[in-house]
């Protein structure tokens, strides 16, 4: 693709692989059988959501700069799914404690191989298409990034989807732009729907967010410390051991103390100052919460799930 023509020096991808799907929709959980957690699954074609997050992700950052953070129970499926991709880093968790802990895991890491890097962040498991629209607006969030180097880039879906669980980002003013594509200050980003608003009456709009965020590693570390400094002063203690015979124990021992829990990625995002969004348009993106949004976004693509050819109709009745 052209767009590999285009990778710029020091570009790196975290792959958030973490999750283990305990919140998962319980008609979701019904329809998989508990069997995996949804980065592992395969939907439909050949490749899990996983495997997808990888291939996108190395279309923009060179292969062997990705960052894979997994549970520990899930390492050898990981590493199973690779199937000749280049692995990158593979970073385990002791224990899943969710987004934030997964995120500053792989950035303590990345600041002892490249410091001054920009780093793309993803989830493993969302759907996403086109896949080409999709990149084509990362890509200027890298660039946008390279004007705007003390702001941490999140990227929304305008229109926003109603349904989304990840909350809402509220923009500002615009801050300029980056090719054809506007980039805005953040007022706020909210953790759940507006309640009561019609977001179709709002000036610039409101955005789903994606979970997804182009950053260089020291503003999004400064966001940390400002934002969640309990947390990011574990792993910045941590960043001695990486490298030494005590590195696993370190690791260990940090996952164990009470100040590294489950916290909303939301909770990063309190400094808006810190903050800039890029609208995702025309592109057909869904967390994949309940087997109604799969079912309804591969028919737009004219695809069936491949669950369907084992599951019976009764599966998808609401016994909630």
């Amino acid at each position: 693709m052209p767009l590999l023509q285009q990778r710029p020096p020091r570009l790196w991808s975290i792959i958030l692989a973490g999750k283990e799907d305990h919140s998962t929709h319980p008609r979701l959980q019904q329809w998989l059988k508990g069997r995996k957690p949804k980065p592992f699954c395969t939907f439909v074609g050949s490749r899990s959501m996983l495997q997808h997050t990888w291939d996108r992700a190395d279309q923009l950052s060179h292969p062997n700069c990705k960052i894979t953070v997994v549970g520990k129970p899930y390492l050898h499926e990981t590493c199973s799914q690779l199937g000749g991709r280049a692995p990158g880093t593979m970073l385990t968790e002791p224990k899943n404690y969710g987004m934030i802990p997964s995120l500053f895991l792989a950035l303590t890491y990345l600041q002892t191989k490249d410091p001054d890097a920009t780093v793309i962040a993803y989830p493993s498991d969302h759907f996403i298409y086109p896949e080409a629209q999709f990149l084509g607006t990362i890509q200027r969030a890298v660039w946008a990034s390279e004007r705007l180097t003390d702001h941490v880039i999140l990227v929304g879906v305008f229109p926003p989807c109603l349904n989304s669980g990840s909350g809402f980002i509220r923009p500002h003013r615009q801050l300029g732009w980056v090719s054809t594509s506007p980039i805005y200050g953040v007022r706020e980003v909210k953790e759940i729907p507006f309640s009561g608003e019609d977001l179709t009456t709002r000036k610039e709009g409101d955005f789903s967010n994606t979970s997804v965020l182009v950053s260089k590693v020291d503003a999004l570390w400064r966001l940390g410390w400002d934002n969640l400094p309990t947390i990011v002063a574990l792993f910045d203690e941590f960043k001695e051991a990486i490298g030494t015979s005590y590195e696993r124990a370190a690791l260990k021992r940090l996952y164990q103390m009470v100040k590294v829990h489950p916290t909303s990625l939301n909770a990063l995002f309190q400094d808006s100052d810190a903050l800039a969004v890029m609208a995702l348009k025309d592109v057909t993106w869904s967390e994949w919460e309940t087997p109604d949004q799969i079912i309804d976004n591969l028919a737009t693509i004219g695809k069936q799930p491949l669950i369907t050819l084992k599951t019976s109709p009764m599966k998808f009745k609401d016994v909630s």
